[in-house]
């Protein structure tokens, strides 16, 4: 069920109506009751998995909490996280290992599994991952009821794309409701708006233009080539924050706070500061969760630069079971590692103007992005070489043909260092409901009339 559809809008005002009447001390079982038909409206014969997988935490949580010593608790930690990473290596790895790993060797070829991927199978894993982690190293309290707990998972706003939220973040709310307020809709909904507009107007028109571009291969020319390799840049920020700009809002309507994910990335002046913006819950859960149980920097510039290039690798495979997500996660690797070690040898960042920067960061990200986009590496390598190597001829046609996709990318690079949730805020409550309630409706109008009533689907429920 896609935030920008019908449905959704038909099940949320239902939602709203409960969460309205029922009364607080029974809103998480409205939760957890919301949470499945939102999720079993996808495929209902995956319904049962976000249960196992809290099961999974839940009562490893517990028989955690009985060891005996620290040896033993550690151990069941341990045993629990395996356990709860199991479906996803199933479900999301099988035909890669398979085909991609041990095909070479053993002469495989095809899929092992058919399949469909779980729809969040894996931001559901993470987020219980660190509500095991958290309790185990005592960053979370313990003795928290299983329908709470279930209700963290299934809270619908975060539940198929992120944010990935520690439990800190999200049970304390849930244990302790803000009571509703009317008073509070305007920033709630004025975000939501923000992230509907991201994801109708930018994202999905832009969208059909990219995958035209990766659809012609190696025949694409070098302007088609160009538009799509940027047209991606800027579609998959629309499409990721606009999910997560709709996501906070509708949290806020239901008096729950969820972290940002994004911070205008694409002013970002190197790429660790990149990743500081970008998906900021992932990138935070890869650090605390990985690369710091690694041994983070701990143990020289060395070991530093290999736990970050093996943190980034890692992340690179959780968004694909592919060769293409590998690279993708080892090409960042590599640049953040690189970063920390030119700033402490050369102090680089001292001689670039903020502007340049950010051009060359950005250029850094889109190249990345091709390989995150493609279907398979060759694919990625014919979209590169054919910005060098395409025909020009047809370049005032593709002007011609694809006016409004570049007038798109153009105003979002123009407002992109104005997209800031505080912005929004401070309109919302300092306008005049007769100025507020006219703009966001006229830019709901604008953002139907644009998608003609249809919405793509997000490019990270496929992760």
């Amino acid at each position: 069920m896609l935030f920008s559809s019908p449905a959704f809008f038909v099940f949320f005002f239902v939602y709203f109506c409960l969460h309205r009447i029922v009364p607080v001390r029974y809103r998480t079982y409205l939760i957890i009751g919301g949470g499945t038909v939102f999720y079993a409206w996808w495929k209902i014969e995956y319904t049962w998995l976000p249960y196992l997988l809290m099961a999974t935490a839940y009562g490893g949580v517990v028989w955690m909490q009985r060891a005996a010593d620290a040896v033993s608790r550690k151990r069941r930690a341990a045993v629990a996280i395996v356990a709860l990473f199991l479906p996803l290596l199933f479900f999301k790895y099988t035909n890669f290992i398979y085909g991609d790993l041990l095909g070479p060797v053993f002469g495989w070829r095809g899929s092992l599994l058919h399949l469909q991927l779980p729809l969040g199978v894996s931001f559901i894993t993470f987020t219980l991952c660190a509500y095991v982690v958290d309790i185990y190293r005592r960053r979370f309290s313990e003795g928290h009821r299983a329908s709470t707990v279930l209700a963290y998972v299934l809270f619908f706003p975060h539940l198929i794309a992120g944010p990935i939220l520690r439990p800190d973040e999200l049970i304390p709310q849930l244990e302790a409701p803000r009571a509703a307020s009317r008073r509070r809709w305007a920033v709630p909904v004025a975000i939501f708006t923000l992230g509907l507009v991201k994801k109708l107007v930018f994202a999905d028109p832009i969208a059909e233009v990219v995958d035209a571009g990766y659809r012609l291969g190696s025949s694409v020319s070098a302007p088609g080539a160009l538009l799509a390799i940027y047209g991606f840049s800027v579609q998959i920020f629309c499409d990721f924050s606009g999910y997560t700009d709709m996501a906070l809002g509708l949290a806020l309507l239901l008096g729950v706070r969820l972290p940002n994910n994004f911070f205008r990335p694409y002013t970002a002046g190197s790429i660790v500061d990149f990743w500081r913006r970008w998906h900021v819950t992932l990138s935070f859960w890869l650090r605390d969760y990985l690369y710091i149980p690694l041994g983070g920097n701990r143990h020289g510039r060395l070991q530093e630069a290999r736990n970050i290039v093996i943190t980034m690798t890692l992340g690179g495979l959780w968004h694909g079971a592919s060769w293409t997500f590998v690279i993708w996660g080892l090409f960042h690797g590599l640049g953040v590692a690189s970063v920390h070690t030119m700033r402490r040898v050369l102090e680089v960042g001292r001689f670039l103007p903020k502007w340049l920067a950010a051009v060359i960061t950005f250029h850094f990200v889109t190249l990345g992005w091709v390989f995150f986009r493609a279907p398979s590496v060759g694919a990625a390598e014919d979209m590169l070489a054919a910005v060098f190597r395409g025909g020009w001829e047809n370049g005032p046609a593709l002007l011609a043909t694809n006016a409004f996709t570049m007038l798109l990318i153009a105003v979002f690079f123009l407002t992109h260092r104005f997209d800031d949730h505080r912005r929004v805020k401070v309109a919302a409550r300092r306008l005049r409901p007769e100025i507020l309630w006219p703009i966001i409706a006229g830019l709901w109008l604008l953002a139907i009339t644009v998608s003609q009533g249809s919405s793509a689907k997000f490019i990270y429920f496929d992760f």
